[in-house]
């Protein structure tokens, strides 16, 4: 599953999925579609944005064929039937009024078209006293950890410009790609595929729950650890701004998965329009696939309690 937070227009931090033709319900997606967001990611954008080509029609038909076959599957229609039911008690919540759910004026905006991005995430490039790879091992939260994060982070490659955040390797190996900097931006993408090497070098599956897990681990940490960051060595105003982005997150994520349930039970109708079907499609990429953003939505309810907890 990608692993990276909500609404990228480009591969998102995740493992490359091994697709097996033999296991069309696993949720790893059609190889030709990961293909073509491995491939051709800027024609899909700019075909995305326009609402016609062949690429952006070819992988919105695959899309609706997948999402149809994944709903003749009971297993895949209870967890998204589930999860629909948290999501409807989670955004109903008092205390989430103002963040949730996904509104138009929380997307970015292309001219006047809405693209899956969120508006605000100004929070992302303000500075930080130092890379990520230095911050992280030093906090008191992974102190028990320490070990295997000093090991993690000298495995990885966190040099590589222009390369978005994400998780590579064989998952006993799991190691960290990307550009790390002194941003919070930096912080937080390093801490979200922490989350998914700690986790899957101790739990090296492939299955649903173990992706389930893992991402839910690596939204945990990135939130978590960012904070934790920020309470120290930044102000009470960009503590403010970084839950309000990572709430921002979760109702994309929620939104998206709403949105993906109703393509799959063929009720369009029931989930607002906020963007085009093709713009939509930007909201996938080479890691998520048709089928995943149940993955997305469940990291985020784990971190979205309701009733008396906190």
């Amino acid at each position: 599953m990608a692993r990276r937070r909500g609404g990228a227009p480009q591969p998102a931090p995740q493992h490359n999925a091994q697709h097996d033709t033999q296991h069309p319900h696993d949720l790893t997606g059609d190889p030709r579609a990961v293909a073509a967001y491995r491939d051709e990611r800027r024609r899909l954008q700019r075909e995305a944005v326009l609402g016609t080509g062949e690429l952006i029609e070819t992988l919105l038909a695959e899309r609706r064929a997948r999402l149809a076959a994944l709903r003749q599957v009971p297993w895949v229609r209870r967890l998204f039937d589930v999860t629909h039911r948290q999501v409807r008690q989670v955004v109903a919540a008092p205390r989430y009024a103002a963040v949730l759910p996904l509104r138009r004026s929380m997307l970015v905006h292309l001219a006047e078209l809405p693209l899956p991005l969120p508006a605000d995430d100004l929070i992302l490039s303000h500075p930080t006293h130092a890379p990520a790879a230095e911050i992280l091992p030093e906090l008191p939260e992974l102190r028990p950890w320490r070990a295997r994060v000093l090991r993690i982070l000298a495995e990885s490659s966190l040099a590589e410009r222009d390369t978005p955040f994400r998780t590579v390797g064989p998952r006993h190996a799991a190691v960290i790609l990307g550009a790390d900097g002194p941003t919070v931006g930096a912080l937080a993408g390093v801490a979200h595929e922490l989350g998914h090497c700690l986790y899957e070098r101790a739990r090296p599956g492939t299955g649903v729950r173990a992706r389930l897990a893992s991402e839910r681990l690596a939204h945990r940490l990135e939130e978590w650890l960012t904070a934790a960051y920020l309470r120290e060595h930044g102000s009470p105003e960009e503590c403010r701004r970084w839950w309000l982005y990572q709430r921002q997150v979760d109702a994309f994520n929620l939104h998206y998965f709403e949105l993906e349930r109703a393509l799959m039970y063929e009720e369009t109708d029931s989930v607002e329009e906020l963007t085009t079907e093709s713009v939509s499609a930007l909201r996938e990429s080479l890691f998520i696939v048709p089928g995943c953003q149940v993955v997305y939505a469940r990291a985020s309810l784990a971190r979205l309690p309701v009733g008396g907890a906190q």
